[in-house]
């Protein structure tokens, strides 16, 4: 073997050694655990054997301070985590060893020692080397101050990631150095190169059909997308993640993007669409049951409504977020709605429960540098609006008893201004002007100390000390001690507008008091000038507002256009990979796709031929059935005209007759024969005037049959009739029977019923009573039956005509006589109920 080959073996034997040594998987972020557990963990530590165990335990120390603000944190968390990486190299440890160097390179970024952070390099390779490499490079990328030059220092690191990461085919650190190569572009505002960074990552995991690696990633993009003309590709892509969290069920990370989602519109001040997302967040994680998660939905309504100055529903939502913690009993987030709910009693000027509040918020929160000493911020000023100032001095002497004095300059600095805002509310003004020289003897140690001093809410150092005190000479009339501080607030560069502001009045009103008038009339006109521009800019703030509304459909349409930008993108790719591989298979598929195509086209020309001469034959055929159909119909028209015709004139046949009768049994008889004959005259009528050739419509037959009968028998008579009809068909071999039965007992009652001259009243009722099953009863409240009467032994010819047509019908005849006659017939029926005009649309029927 050559001397070369063996060298390149060697080569070979290193890389592979190094290349497959610390392998991890793990994130980019120090795992996060609560301060309140590090007593106990050091507790632990004392006792602790040399292990694996030790190592973690170790660990999760330095993660505390890691996170720790206080400044010498960052020392302890490097001492802790150099400990654990002794002893995890000791006991041959490797992901102990990881996690220690992990935390160590974090912390000495955190603390700028970019040297001590490289050096850490040394220690590590393989994946691990990739991940510290992105830990330096996200240290400048996530620094909100850097400058364009210190940002391109994170450039070497990322192409190193990129590129070790691929030559060690490490899917998850591809995944990681493509993410943070897309926050680096994102920092200089390359919005293209960062999304298509994203993309790369999200079509991988759509190549291996990992819809919640896409969803994951979709939602990223989102967020880590800079707030500079972006809206439209924030919207596209949390909708992408809502649609894949939706389809694999994920519910917790759908109700993120639904909040996330409104958040965004927030800033862009779509409110209504802010509204309909958090609230279907909250409908959402309340039909999944996920409980712990609803407070975090109802503070954010709580908020979302207290900026709208919907201080009610505001405060709705805080209550009920504060009684779903306790259902729960989870209090380790009550601090947080107890301080929302101050905020909202303090809007809406109910300070005694906004007092009562933020006690409670303070009470149960951690100790906080910035956190607690806002809280005891607001509860004295609570105080002395409530015109309670001895509460808040009280206050902030038990708060100072039970804490001690504040560790910072600036908190210390908050505390003196607070005490000197209570003893002016009290007006003393001797210990005010104690505890505001204080202030101002704490501000020179503040300014040079606190480089941030400005960052902190609370701050009252610097042009606010000045100002407060300068206001507090004024007040009493001493102009002259109020200059100074005045004029050194004002000698602080890019002061904001509202300070100006003030600190122009201020010096106006100084001016004026020492007689330099034309001085004064310049601050006068400064503050003018001031006091315009601000009023300006809120106006401006409106109108930008009305402006984003009027855009939005413009923005909408962009969302669309990128969404087609995208689909069509995906398009290409595809078509680009699949076009080499099937490109001669697609030309041969074509070529017989042709083939098949010309020979169906034939075939199919032949049968539309034999189609059309079939057609033609089924028009004629059909012409001549729609001929004989209606000849049919015309003819069983003529039929029955031609039969009611001659019932009419069986009915003049028996009119003459009856004229030349004596006979009074004769008469009555032919009378009776023409009522019964008219009533199946009238039901052929009924047919030949109808469309209907099936069936007859019973409501309109028996109303006009009775009113015949009626106007035949009722001469001059107070006899009423009351019909109860049900809209029903009847088929004509059912009708005769129904019209001859009707005749009969109508007849029957006119005659028989009533006697004695006296007025009564004729029931007919003919309704449906249960599936196939019809009802017809006439009832009279006349004379009634004989006593002996009998159903079985019927005597008279209409009785038993009754009886007979009852049976021809498959029927039950039922007679009753207690307060008159009542018939009932009962039978099946052949025909469906018809949609036809009720007894109440016909006149004429009702007490005739």
């Amino acid at each position: 073997m050559t001397r070369k080959g063996i060298s390149l073996l060697g080569i070979l034997f290193v890389f592979y050694h190094w290349a497959a040594a610390q392998p991890t998987s793990r994130h980019l972020a120090v795992e996060h655990y609560p301060f309140s557990s590090l007593s106990s963990s050091l507790n632990r530590l004392r006792h602790s054997n040399e292990d694996t165990a030790k190592v973690n335990l170790l660990l999760r120390i330095a993660s505390i301070y890691h996170w720790n603000e206080e400044s010498a944190s960052a020392d302890s968390s490097i001492e802790f985590a150099r400990l654990a990486a002794q002893l995890s190299a000791r006991l041959r440890y490797t992901e102990g060893h990881n996690e220690a160097t992990f935390i160590l390179c974090k912390s000495l970024t955190q603390k700028k020692d970019f040297r001590g952070a490289e050096q850490i390099l040394n220690e590590v390779n393989g994946e691990q080397y990739i991940r510290l490499l992105l830990v330096l490079s996200e240290f400048y990328i996530n620094n909100k101050d850097a400058k364009a030059g210190e940002l391109r220092k994170a450039a070497p690191y990322l192409h190193e990631a990129n590129r070790l990461s691929k030559a060690l085919q490490a899917r998850h650190w591809i995944t990681e150095s493509s993410i943070a190569q897309a926050k680096y572009h994102f920092r200089f505002g390359e919005i293209n190169k960062g999304r298509d960074c994203f993309y790369q990552v999200i079509h991988f995991h759509e190549q291996i059909g990992d819809k919640a690696g896409q969803a994951h990633w979709w939602q990223d993009l989102a967020r880590y997308l800079p707030e500079m003309n972006t809206y439209a590709l924030q919207i596209y892509s949390y909708g992408k993640a809502r649609k894949l969290f939706k389809e694999i069920g994920n519910i917790e990370e759908l109700a993120d993007c639904l909040h996330e989602e409104g958040t965004i519109h927030s800033r862009h001040k779509r409110m209504d669409l802010t509204e309909k997302l958090y609230l279907e967040e909250l409908e959402l994680l309340k039909s999944a049951g996920l409980e712990q998660k609803l407070f975090s939905s109802y503070q954010r309504l709580s908020a979302f409504y207290q900026k709208q100055n919907n201080q009610d529903r505001a405060l709705q939502y805080a209550l009920i977020g504060l009684k779903n913690l306790k259902s729960i009993k989870d209090s380790s987030q009550l601090n947080s709605l107890y301080w929302t709910a101050g905020d909202i009693y303090q809007s809406m000027g109910d300070h005694p429960a906004s007092i009562k509040y933020y006690k409670l918020a303070l009470s149960t929160s951690l100790w906080h540098m910035v956190r607690t000493f806002t809280l005891v911020k607001r509860v004295v000023e609570a105080e002395i609006r409530t015109g309670n100032p001895g509460g808040g001095i009280r206050f902030l002497n038990s708060f100072i008893k039970r804490r001690g004095e504040p560790a910072t300059l600036l908190n210390r600095q908050l505390i003196v201004f607070l005490y000197g805002n209570c003893y002016i509310a009290q007006k003393d003004y001797r210990t005010a002007e104690k505890y505001y020289l204080e202030m101002i003897r704490l501000n020179g140690e503040v300014e040079p100390s606190e480089k941030f001093w400005w960052r902190n809410a609370n701050s009252v150092s610097g042009p606010t000390a000045f100002l407060t005190i300068g206001r507090f000479y004024i007040e009493q009339g001493k102009f002259g001690q109020a200059a100074r501080y005045v004029r050194s607030a004002l000698t602080y560069h890019e002061l904001p507008p509202a300070f100006e502001m003030d600190g122009r009045y201020l010096i106006y009103k100084i001016d004026s008091a020492a007689g330099n008038h034309l001085a004064s009339m310049g601050n006068y006109q400064r503050y003018i000038f001031l006091k315009d521009s601000i009023q300006r800019v809120t106006k401006d703030e409106q109108v930008a507002v009305m402006k984003a509304n009027f855009k939005t459909a413009q923005k909408e349409k962009d969302i669309k256009l990128l969404q087609k930008e995208t689909v069509l993108r995906k398009r290409q790719l595809e078509l680009k990979a699949r076009t080499e591989k099937f490109a001669y298979a697609g030309i041969m598929i074509l070529f017989c796709l042709s083939v098949l195509l010309y020979n169906s086209y034939r075939v199919k020309q032949k049968k539309n031929l034999l189609l059309e001469e079939q057609q033609k034959t089924i028009h004629i055929k059909n012409s001549s059935l729609l001929r004989l159909v209606d000849e049919k119909e015309w003819l069983l028209k003529e039929v029955h005209h031609r039969v009611k015709n001659n019932l009419q004139i069986v009915i003049s046949l028996l009119n003459s007759h009856s004229a030349h009768l004596k006979e009074e049994v004769a008469a009555n008889a032919i009378t009776e024969s023409r009522h019964r004959i008219q009533a199946i005259s009238m039901l052929h009528q009924r047919i030949y005037q109808s469309e209907n050739m099936v069936g007859i419509a019973m409501a309109s037959y028996i109303h006009e049959l009775v009113y015949y009968l009626d106007h035949s028998f009722n001469t001059a008579r107070h006899i009423l009739f009351s019909l109860d009809i049900e809209n029903v068909e009847l088929d004509l071999s059912q009708a005769v029977p129904i019209g001859l039965i009707l005749n009969e007992a109508i007849t029957n009652s006119l005659k028989y019923a009533f006697t004695d001259g006296r007025e009564g009243e004729i029931r007919v009722v003919f309704k449906k009573t249960e599936e196939e099953k019809l009802v017809l009863c006439i009832a009279d409240d006349g004379t009634g039956l004989p006593l002996d009467f009998d159903i079985d032994n019927i005597g008279t010819f209409g009785l038993k005509l009754i009886r007979g047509l009852t049976e021809d019908l498959d029927g039950t005849l039922t007679v009753q006589s207690e307060g008159g006659t009542t018939l009932l017939i009962s039978f099946t029926y052949k025909w469906i109920t018809a949609s036809l005009p009720s007894s109440e649309d016909l006149p004429g029927f009702r007490g005739i």
